[in-house]
Parts: C-alpha cells; sequence; structure tokens
C-alpha cells in the first residue's frame, strides 16, 4: 500500500501541471499537501510544538477514540447477528484502525476519522441476503465488490468528478441524517421488542429444560434487556444534556456531556451483574471471540480468496460450511465462480455511489469554513486512498470503512482553539482562532481502536440491553440540529405555537410545508428501499438522486429567495482550481448528530445546544461584558 501510494504521488508529481484535466485534481492536491507534510507531525501552533498543543492533540485523541470505539461496537454486534457470525466485532474494529492508520499516514486531510458506518452495515447485511439467496460465497463476493468499488473510487478521483461535492447542500444533509437516525432507533426499537412479542422462534427447548422453563427464561431475559435499554438511554440523554445544568462548573458539565454514552455503559453494565439481573439477563451479551488477539468472528485465514476455483477458495469455502449451521449439510460447500465476479459490478457501483456522497459530506464538514484551517484541501486525493482503502478490505475480507459523521468535524473542533464572544439577543458564539492541523491525533486513536481487540473479554462484559440503548441514545441525538426535525414538528403546532426565528422563517408556510414534505418523502423512500428484500442494496443510488434533484427540480417550484432562506445555492465549480487554492465549502444546515451546531459565518459558531467534544480554550481579550468561559 505506501510503495503505490508513493510512487502514484510521484508519477502525478512529475507530470506537468498544465496537462489535461485528467489527474488534475489529484496533481493540484498533491502541489498544495505535500508541502506540509511535515508540519503535519512536528508543529502544532504556527511554526514550533508547544505543550499546550500536545495537551490538545492528547485530549482529541481520547475523545476521537471514545466516539469511534462505541459506534464501532454496536455496528460489530450488528453484522455479526445479520451475517450469521461470518462478520463481527474483531473486523469491525481491525477495519476502523487499520484504515484510520492508513489515512492518517497517507490522506491528504489528517482530520477526517475513518471507520465503518451504519449504512455500511445495512449495505453489507443486504449483500449477505443476496449471496444466501444467490447461493454466492459472501466473503469472497464480498471482496470483490470491495475491489471493483475501490477501482472505480480512483476512477471518479482521476477524472475530477470528485469537485461535485462541493454542489453538496442542506437539503441533501437533512435528508441523510434523518435516514440515519431513524434507522439506529427502528434497529433498537426491533431488538428490543421482537424477543418479547415473537420469542427467539426456537421450536425446541435446549436440552435437559422443558418448554415452560425455556419460554419463561426467555421473557425474562428480553425485559431484563429492555429496562437495562431504558435505563441506558435516559441516562445518556440526560448526561448529554448537562451543558444546560445549572450545577458544577461548565468544564465538569462538558465532560459528562461529551463522555455520556461510555458513562451510561459503564453505569448499567455494572448493573447487569447484581445476582438477579444477571440471571435474568443469562448469555444476552456482546458476542466475542473466545481467543483474545487479532482473531476472525469464525476460524478461517484473514486472507480472502478471490480467484475462483483455486485451492485457497476451496479451503475457504469448505470453512465456512463447517462453521455456518444455516448451510444444508447435504449440499456442497458454496465455491466462488467467474460469473460471481461480474455479480459484484452492480454492488460495487452502489457502495461507490454511497461512498461519495457519505464520505465527502464527512470531509466537508471536518473542514467547514467555521474551523478557519490554514492548510489547503484534497479531496480528489482523499478519495483515491479512500479507493485504495476499500480495496484492501476487499483483499482482508471485512467491510469497508469511510468518513465517519459526526466523528469527523467533532475531532475538528476537540483540536481547535476556541473563545466565546457575546451574541446580539442573548447567548455567546464560539470563535475558533486556530486549529492543531495535526496527523497525530488521527494516528493514535486508530492505533488504539486497532489494539482494543485484545480487550475483547471486556467488552463482552457489554449485556446486549446496553447497546439497544446507546442505538436509541445515537438516533435520537442526531436528529440534534437537523432542520428537518424542527420543521417536522412545526407541521403539527398550531401558528401561535410556533417559536420566532424558526428553521425556515420568512418563508410562506405552506412553501416550508411543502419542501419538508418533499424532504420527509425521500426519508421514508430510502429508509423503506433499505428494508425491502433484494432490492435494497440500491439504496444508495436514491441517496445520489437528491444532489440533482436540489440542483435541477426545486428551482421550479421555488423562488431563489426562498430557496436561499431554506437550503442557501451551492457555490459555483470552478473550472480549474489553482494548486495552493483552499476550497471554502459552505456549512449545510442540519448537520447530524451531535455536532450540529453554529452558524454558517466563517470562524463563528453559535454554542446554545452545548452538544460539544472537550476544546483547547482560550481567553478573549478582557474588553468587553462578557469575556470567556472554559468550554
Amino acid at each position: 500500500a505506501p510503495s503505490f501510494l508513493c510512487t502514484c504521488a510521484l508519477a502525478l508529481l512529475a507530470m506537468p501541471c498544465r496537462s489535461p484535466s485528467v489527474g488534475r485534481g489529484i496533481r493540484s492536491d498533491l502541489h498544495g499537501r505535500l508541502p506540509h507534510y511535515l508540519s503535519d507531525w512536528v508543529r502544532t501552533e504556527g511554526a514550533r510544538c508547544t505543550v499546550g498543543g500536545t495537551s490538545t492533540i492528547a485530549s482529541a485523541t481520547l475523545f476521537s477514540y471514545i466516539s469511534s470505539i462505541l459506534p464501532a461496537v454496536v455496528i460489530g454486534d450488528l453484522l455479526f447477528a445479520s451475517t450469521d457470525g461470518q462478520l463481527g466485532l474483531p473486523e469491525v474494529l481491525l477495519s476502523t484502525g487499520a484504515t484510520g492508520i492508513i489515512w492518517a499516514l497517507f490522506g491528504g486531510q489528517p482530520l477526517c476519522i475513518i471507520g465503518v458506518t451504519l449504512p455500511v452495515a445495512i449495505f453489507t447485511s443486504v449483500c449477505y441476503i443476496l449471496a444466501q439467496e444467490l447461493r454466492v460465497p459472501f466473503l469472497p463476493w464480498l471482496g470483490w465488490i470491495c475491489v471493483l468499488s475501490g477501482i472505480m473510487h480512483v476512477m471518479l478521483a482521476v477524472s475530477g468528478a470528485v469537485r461535485f461535492v462541493h454542489q453538496t447542500t442542506a437539503f441533501s444533509c437533512e435528508i441523510f441524517g434523518f435516514f440515519i437516525s431513524l434507522t439506529y432507533i427502528w434497529d433498537a426499537l426491533v431488538a428490543l421488542f421482537t424477543p418479547i412479542l415473537r420469542g427467539t422462534g426456537l421450536e425446541q427447548p435446549p436440552l435437559g429444560a422443558s418448554m415452560a422453563t425455556y419460554r419463561a427464561r426467555e421473557s425474562s431475559a428480553a425485559f431484563a434487556n429492555l429496562c437495562l435499554a431504558i435505563g441506558t438511554y435516559v441516562v445518556c440523554m440526560g448526561l448529554h444534556q448537562a451543558q444546560s445544568w445549572r450545577i458544577l462548573y461548565a468544564r465538569w458539565r462538558s465532560l459528562l456531556s461529551d463522555y455520556a454514552a461510555p458513562l451510561a455503559i459503564l453505569l448499567f453494565t455494572g448493573l447487569s451483574y447484581i445476582p438477579e439481573v444477571d440471571r435474568a439477563i443469562g448469555n444476552a451479551r456482546l458476542a466475542v471471540p473466545d481467543e483474545i488477539g487479532l482473531i476472525p468472528s469464525f476460524p478461517h485465514s484473514w486472507f480472502n480468496p478471490l480467484i475462483p476455483g483455486s485451492d485457497a477458495s476451496d479451503a475457504a469455502a469448505a470453512a465456512v460450511a463447517a462453521y455456518n449451521v444455516t448451510n444444508d449439510p447435504n449440499k456442497p460447500p458454496r465455491v466462488l465462480e467467474n460469473w460471481h465476479v461480474a455479480l459484484a459490478v452492480p454492488p460495487a457501483l452502489m457502495l461507490t455511489a454511497l461512498f461519495f456522497f457519505d464520505h465527502n459530506v464527512s470531509s466537508k464538514l471536518a473542514q467547514d469554513s467555521k474551523f478557519n484551517l490554514k492548510k489547503p484541501t484534497a479531496y480528489h486525493w482523499d478519495f483515491s486512498v479512500l479507493g485504495l482503502e476499500v480495496l484492501l478490505c476487499g483483499l482482508v475480507g471485512i467491510p469497508p470503512g469511510n468518513g465517519l459523521i459526526p466523528q469527523a468535524p467533532l475531532h475538528t473542533r476537540a483540536l481547535a482553539t476556541i473563545t466565546l464572544e457575546p451574541r446580539e439577543g442573548g447567548g455567546h458564539r464560539e470563535v475558533f482562532t486556530q486549529v492543531v492541523e495535526t496527523r497525530w491525533s488521527n494516528l493514535l486513536q486508530s492505533a488504539a481502536v486497532l489494539c482494543t481487540v485484545f480487550a475483547l473479554p471486556v467488552l463482552a462484559t457489554i449485556p446486549q440491553g446496553c447497546l439497544d440503548g446507546v442505538f436509541l441514545f445515537l438516533g435520537m441525538a442526531g436528529f440534534a440540529g437537523n432542520d428537518l426535525w424542527e420543521r417536522f414538528w412545526l407541521l403539527l403546532q398550531k401558528k401561535e405555537m410556533r417559536r420566532p426565528g424558526h428553521a425556515g422563517a420568512g418563508v410562506r408556510f405552506r412553501k416550508i410545508r411543502s419542501y419538508t414534505l418533499i424532504q420527509l418523502g425521500f426519508v421514508l423512500c430510502v429508509f423503506g428501499l433499505a428494508k425491502l428484500p433484494y432490492v435494497a442494496v440500491t439504496f444508495p443510488l436514491l441517496i445520489a438522486v437528491l444532489i440533482p434533484f436540489r440542483l435541477y427540480v426545486l428551482p421550479k417550484f421555488y423562488t431563489p429567495e426562498e430557496l436561499n432562506n431554506l437550503d442557501p445555492d451551492p457555490p459555483e465549480m470552478p473550472p480549474d482550481e489553482p494548486p495552493f487554492a483552499r476550497t471554502q465549502p459552505p456549512t449545510p444546515k442540519g448537520e447530524q448528530g451531535p455536532a450540529a451546531t453554529g452558524s454558517r459565518t466563517a470562524g463563528v459558531c453559535d454554542s446554545d445546544s452545548g452538544d460539544y467534544p472537550p476544546a483547547h480554550d482560550a481567553r478573549a481579550s478582557s474588553k468587553g461584558p462578557a469575556g470567556t468561559e472554559s468550554v
């Protein structure tokens, strides 16, 4: 991987800058970022490395690790259940850690956090269902999907198509964020209430137990997990809103808010070991391999055999058949064939469309103009590096990762120096005076995630109910700051109950209503498509349609003034970016998740919601009535 990247970089740098447009974006990115590569490692403030900058990096590393490991645990448990144990937490940790390390070393913009996302988990689960129906070996087929998608990533980056990411506005981001939150909530409710309403579906009780006793234990475990999930969710939400408390110092309130989820999991995991609760839960805890170390979820090689008819492919098929109890023992193992490779092309296209939107939006949010970053962007080079990472994931047989939302913008904020200034109408606004643009925090947190495979026995103590509670929390917290969520509630309110300055204020309400219903319609279509059998693999295509729909369809029904209020117009795409230009993308309204705060003024962010990671705070001038406080 390093040799390939270095060869590509040197070859592109050797080409003249005035060559045809093919590869021009990557060459421009390399010319802009390579002069800053050394400073990404050795400088924290300007031209020097300071103790304060090092402390900021350490704090951002811890925060990014916590914010990355919890979703990884939740998604790993989801994949283990939806793929019959062929993928699980070890694969998610390996993908998140390894791709993060590669990104920190070779990515153009190291502030973007890489990991396995919920849409990727949905996509992978659908691919498993298709593989079962088509009698295709799942892991080799997923490997070919990733390999082909990685090649498509590189082709898009070389062609310069990545510059279309600047056409993404709040219209698309709000729909995507709402879809993610809705999926988190739905999956949690299904996991909690299915055992209560339907049971586990076993027709025969385990050996040595009567059916009545087994059903009683099953119901007891289901209700115990429901209580743990409710408790975890309530504590998470309560601590998440600690910034609005009137007790404790600001620093303590910030810490409680930032680490709400791990504190809640720690509390209710401890409570789950009360003898009566532990007896009720039984073995309903996080499923991990028995061995400690970098061990797959089931016994097989980390090398994913992708050559049809090879001995390695036959051995892998036999290993899966021996492990997977859902296979029919009377049928031969599923061996990779040539036509399976061709069958991987359509899913590879869908995965590329998903990452084109999801990753580039994450990268934009991490480089938002409000952060006042000094170093240039590298969208084309970054997308080609992401393509290589997706290809490597296919060779290893693990789910691919891409930019995380909201972890990426939260990571940038954690590296920022922030002052608070008074705002008209009360409250304060955050001013980002400096960001430590470093590679160390991303590298260290990714290495920590990878090393978590040696702590799997500790993670195995977490009850399933706590994970479902975190799912609910991630879903509900994702609605914060999403204007679509606010306008959805406006539709249910009387006119006199609407607060002044609500989302879309200044536009006729019937236009707000129609605009909101269009977005909700897209949310329901994407959500429904993602839940339909067989065709769910195409849901990324509907997400990709959002950008042209906003650009070419909405202007026919709304005036420019109405759209500028509901969703600011995207900037004009420059025909040729100069090599050292820094692109300042606009902040999409309604960023998903707890990261959604702030105004669209460069370097300024409103600070009312309190959903912030730890940041390096600075003291403003003593002049003025408000001053600053520790964030």
